[in-house]
């Protein structure tokens, strides 16, 4: 690691589905002129969202140690020291999980002084459901605190918006946070010479909404949500799948449901999303000749009943 101008890395923040990995696959899908380095960080023990990155010539670090204002601390360290050792990139991207704070990841950008001569912190970017914010920010702090630290705030899924009621979330979105940027977007679809390596994070802004940013012992705690993740070797029967997934979603409070699953009679392999009761299931690509058909999945809500989801699964095997 020479002496050289230091990286900038932008953090991809965002309640659980608003479409963050989206939005990566958007950014390494353009032409810019950046080779990215990637850091994704997932809620529990089967990690999805790295599988689903489409441009996989980035180097990439999959960190599953769930919550990133909690544990990652020292892994995101070594996450990003692996990554420059690698070298081969100019800009980093930190995705984290749909229930992390990002003051924590940004505290490490600016709390380890080795740190600054080779990464600095350029912009948070958050990612909001337009249909669902107004709720999420109601109920739990995450998605308050997610919004209130960004540079930018990405209002995606506009089109499931009315004129009038979007209006009333960028009204809600500028009360917690009237110094980010915003975006009305489909698809996690933006401008990104207006969002990368534009030196938009402001420290003195941070602190203005939340005094304590840089108290690395402030508590952050999200412990009322819950995440389960299920992985079967046998396959699943599609038609079973699909009427377990409306029966969740009318009986279970899932903010959040993803996975790659393997179909009974398919040779491609099924990718699974849903965000709370919208579900979407679509054909992936094909099986490798050697790969084991596993399937995947992972649910995180709350008041989530464990024992009952995964007896109804198992029941949709083939």
């Amino acid at each position: 690691m020479t002496e050289t101008k230091p990286i900038p890395a932008t953090i991809l923040t965002g309640f659980l589905g608003a479409g963050k990995t989206t939005l990566l696959n958007y950014i390494l899908q353009q032409q810019h002129g950046y080779k990215f380095g990637i850091i994704v960080n997932e809620v529990g023990e089967i990690g999805i969202d790295h599988q689903l990155v489409e441009n996989q010539s980035d180097e990439i670090v999959q960190m599953n140690n769930g919550c990133v204002c909690c544990t990652i601390r020292k892994d995101l360290v070594r996450g990003i020291q692996k990554l420059l050792t690698r070298g081969g990139f100019d800009y980093l991207l930190i995705e984290t999980t749909g229930i992390a704070d990002p003051a924590p990841v940004a505290q490490t950008f600016l709390n380890i002084p080795a740190l600054q001569k080779f990464v600095r912190l350029d912009s948070i970017i958050t990612v909001v459901d337009a249909e669902q914010i107004v709720r999420q920010m109601r109920e739990t702090a995450t998605a308050r605190e997610q919004i209130a630290m960004a540079d930018f705030v990405l209002l995606n899924k506009t089109d499931l918006v009315e004129e009038q009621a979007l209006g009333e979330v960028e009204d809600a979105v500028h009360r917690l946070n009237p110094h980010a940027r915003l975006f009305r977007t489909n698809h996690s679809e933006v401008n990104l010479k207006e969002m990368l390596d534009m030196n938009a994070f402001d420290v003195d802004q941070k602190l203005a909404v939340d005094p304590r940013f840089l108290d690395e012992l402030q508590e952050r705690a999200h412990g009322d949500i819950q995440s389960f993740a299920f992985r079967f070797e046998r396959p699943l029967d599609v038609y079973r799948f699909e009427a377990f997934v409306r029966r969740l979603s009318e009986r279970e409070k899932v903010y959040r449901s993803k996975g790659i699953i393997a179909i009974k009679g398919n040779p491609r392999r099924a990718v699974f999303h849903g965000v709370n009761n919208r579900f979407t299931i679509f054909w992936d690509r094909l099986w490798e000749k050697d790969e084991t058909r596993v399937s995947q999945l992972v649910f995180i809500g709350k008041d989530l009943r464990r024992g009952a989801i995964g007896e109804e699964l198992e029941a949709c095997l083939a």
